[in-house]
């Protein structure tokens, strides 16, 4: 009997494979020969799942988005402070987070040109904000965050301001330490919106 294939696992961990190649070696190293041999397959395996290097690169991106997403939900949980657990999230302040921007870097540089890839990152971006957001009316509900405040615009502004640390933080880490990275979103919420608690 022929062995049974679960194509969405495969489909998922040549992906993975891919978004590794990225991470470690750049853009330049994804080719359908370089996944084939560190996936162990046969190029036609990777041409069956994926129609071109294009598709290979969005993939990867998909991959360490839903890294960064799984990241910010389990953030949340029992967080003491929800809004700095979430942002921190999508902080490059570890080895597998910094990888991530690293592929997000690689896509982005491909999706400046290329309209259906940018439609892609921007749905992305949106949804990141309506998740910040919900963070955000959750922290007004419980009277964190000043009442009359802009929460999607806010959102929009701090999760620009975790890309942008996460950039810089890709290119100078001496610099970027994940002390700075957390102490940046710090800052920002202190002085832009959340209403601090006195501590004794």
């Amino acid at each position: 009997m022929p062995k049974q294939v679960d194509h969405d696992a495969r489909r998922d961990q040549v992906a993975r494979v891919a978004a590794d190649l990225v991470a470690d070696h750049g853009l330049g190293a994804l080719t359908v020969r370089r996944v084939a041999e560190a996936a162990g397959h046969s190029t036609t395996v990777v041409s069956h799942y994926f129609a071109d290097r294009r598709d290979l690169v969005r993939a990867t991106y998909r991959v360490a988005a839903a890294r960064s997403s799984a990241r910010f939900d389990a953030a949340l949980v029992d967080a003491d402070d929800p809004l700095q657990a979430c942002l921190e999230a999508l902080l490059p302040l570890d080895l597998e987070r910094a990888r991530d921007v690293r592929t997000w870097l690689a896509f982005w540089a491909m999706a400046v040109d290329d309209p259906e890839l940018a439609a892609e990152q921007d749905a992305r971006v949106q949804s990141a904000r309506r998740r910040i957001t919900d963070v955000l009316a959750g922290e007004q509900e419980r009277g964190r965050v000043r009442s009359g405040t802009d929460l999607a615009d806010v959102a929009y502004r701090l999760l620009v301001l975790v890309h942008g640390v996460g950039t810089h933080a890709e290119f100078d880490r001496g610099y970027w330490t994940p002390g700075r990275q957390r102490q940046a979103v710090a800052d920002e919420l202190a002085g832009l919106l959340v209403v601090r608690r006195a501590t004794g």
